[in-house]
């Protein structure tokens, strides 16, 4: 396997110098895109925010048309297609139809947008960005997909230990389309040295823009964890001459605040806190409440839900989309409302047996009526769906506290007992984690 660093040029972390590799387009080229395509949701978003990039990140099956459009009405004012995958665009007309219209492309209000790409077949991935060309403003690479499909496949963050097939391929693109080219990147497994040398061989080849996940491969499911966002402070330092983008870590405003005043980079990209809130960007909580919680005071998540489905009346995602029609639909309300089906089996149970559009709309009409049953209140909601992983460490942590407990009563009354070494206990608790991978969140 070809490491990042084995043919990089001086190492950046042996010389302060910032890299100044000219690129084909100006270093304000993604703002100023952003800034021709501003619409009246624009205004929506805080003053302090409006010359920062606020993406929607690009999501298997969850960033598709509609979805983009709900979230470009509360702030987003930047968006990735989903991953296309560039064999399978190449050569299942079914899959192409359901990904893009290549004759009318997609609405203006879907502007701008990014391609994102997978693959390493240099012909196919060429091909696929020459098609997609017209109809869109930037073509990005996945190179920060973990799940096991990616590997089998050899793109995604796989890509990431392949310098020989990556870098090629990242030079071509540059060579032969007529957008700037990007690259969504995670952390390498070997650390961040090595990954700030490939992402220095990155600039070298030409990219215009390096959105970062401040995670390695292994960060998924229940492992995800913290994202380190030292690495994007490191890159913001280290390549002045491209916008560099957040990804990982950020549910609120006051997170995303965060993430930039630390990091200094151009923008953020969100993706699994937009899919439970899409109105991530705007001033959705309040900070005044007494309450260790926060209030909400922007749109409810049923109201969110509704004007979704909506939306994707309007735009079928499975119609040029990228979306799998029903699944993507199921898998959104979901999202959304994930608390109430924790609660109303009964919606829970209505959701999982919808086999259409207007089986979800009826289902969500009937929780409306709960919510109204039950005096449901806005200021009270909490993000759930986007904690899961955290409510199960929690639970998980509490279940080896009683089982630690349990073993140290038994002890007591048997002290010939061997004792169970706490490696071993973690090892049983891992039987009660459910398997949970969504991707490159």
């Amino acid at each position: 396997m070809t490491t990042a660093a084995a043919a990089a040029p001086s190492s950046l972390l042996d010389n302060d110098t910032p890299l100044t590799t000219p690129t084909k387009y100006p270093r304000d080229w993604l703002l100023s895109l952003v800034k021709r395509h501003s619409s009246s949701s624009s205004s929506k978003i805080p003053s302090d925010l409006r010359d920062k990039i606020l993406a929607v990140a690009p999501m298997v099956d969850q960033s598709d048309l509609p979805f983009r459009l709900l979230c470009r009405k509360y702030g987003s004012n930047l968006a990735w297609t989903p991953m296309i995958h560039c064999k399978c665009f190449q050569e299942k007309e079914v899959y192409r139809k359901k990904f893009f219209n290549l004759v009318k492309g997609t609405p203006q209000q879907d502007r701008p947008l990014i391609a994102q790409l997978c693959g390493s077949d240099l012909e196919l991935v060429l091909k696929t960005a020459k098609q997609l060309e017209p109809f869109v403003d930037g073509i990005d690479l996945n190179c920060g997909c973990p799940q096991s499909i990616a590997k089998r496949g050899n793109y995604g963050a796989f890509l990431l230990e392949q310098s020989h097939v990556l870098l090629p391929l990242v030079q071509s693109l540059v060579t032969a389309v007529h957008l700037p080219i990007s690259v969504k990147v995670r952390i390498l497994p070997t650390g961040i040295h090595d990954s700030l040398q490939l992402y220095q061989q990155l600039v070298h080849a030409g990219i215009s823009l390096l959105s970062i996940h401040g995670r390695n491969r292994l960060q998924k499911g229940p492992l995800t964890g913290q994202a380190d966002w030292s690495i994007v402070q490191k890159a913001v330092t280290a390549f002045p001459t491209i916008p560099i983008l957040a990804n990982g870590s950020m549910s609120n405003l006051q997170e995303i605040r965060a993430c930039l005043e630390y990091t200094k980079c151009d923008g953020v990209m969100c993706s699994e806190a937009l899919l439970e809130y899409p109105p991530v960007y705007l001033e959705s909580i309040s900070s005044s409440s007494s309450s260790p919680q926060h209030e909400r005071i922007g749109p409810g998540r049923l109201q969110i839900c509704q004007e979704y489905l909506q939306l994707a009346q309007e735009y079928p995602p499975n119609v040029g989309g990228q979306g799998s029609g029903i699944k993507c639909l199921k898998a959104h309300v979901h999202r959304f409302l994930h608390k109430d089906l924790q609660i109303y089996t009964e919606i829970r149970n209505g959701v999982c047996a919808s086999t259409t559009l207007e089986d979800l709309m009826r289902v969500v009409q009937e929780l409306e009526i709960l919510h109204q049953r039950d005096n449901h209140q806005v200021k009270d909601e909490q993000l759930s769906w986007y904690v899961r992983h955290g409510v199960k460490e929690e639970m998980e942590r509490k279940k080896l506290k009683a089982y630690k407990l349990e073993l140290q009563k038994k002890q007591e009354d048997a002290p010939s007992l061997v004792e169970c070494r706490d490696e071993g206990a973690e090892l049983g608790c891992a039987m009660f984690e459910e398997q949970d991978d969504h991707g490159d969140y």
